[in-house]
């Protein structure tokens, strides 16, 4: 089962999942899918990106009968970018951030430390 958990960077995404889970910083991966809790999912897509591979094309066999709880920074907002690789970074984070969603039983925003549920019921998914 996926939690997805999206927000503004330093808006209090990762402190809100340690204490909805009662996990600590050691059991968090940064930027990969390793742990039960995955930070900074856009770096991953940026990983991808720069070796050429589709991350939409990757999320299904990576996610799929995995307990999950992914952390995602906003990275649509603002001005867009003239750069085209970080255009196609932004949409591509969107993109998977979307499918994503589509899978997960809860997506829940935070802003300035506050979470507000998007998708699902009340409460945090059981982590094996």
């Amino acid at each position: 089962m996926i939690h997805l958990i999206v927000g503004g960077a330093a808006q209090g995404k990762l402190a809100y999942a340690l204490s909805c889970y009662g996990l600590t910083e050691q059991q968090v991966s940064e930027g990969n899918l390793d742990g039960p809790i995955v930070n900074r999912l856009q770096e991953w897509v940026r990983k991808l990106l720069a070796q050429q591979i589709d991350p939409l094309a990757r999320i299904d066999e990576l996610v799929e009968g995995r307990d999950l709880v992914i952390l995602c920074d906003e990275v649509g907002c603002g001005v867009v970018p003239i750069d085209p690789a970080q255009r196609e970074w932004r949409e591509a984070v969107g993109r998977v951030c979307c499918a994503l969603a589509q899978k997960a039983v809860f997506v829940d925003r935070v802003q300035c430390g506050i979470a507000t549920r998007i998708k699902g019921g009340p409460g945090c998914l059981p982590l094996c």
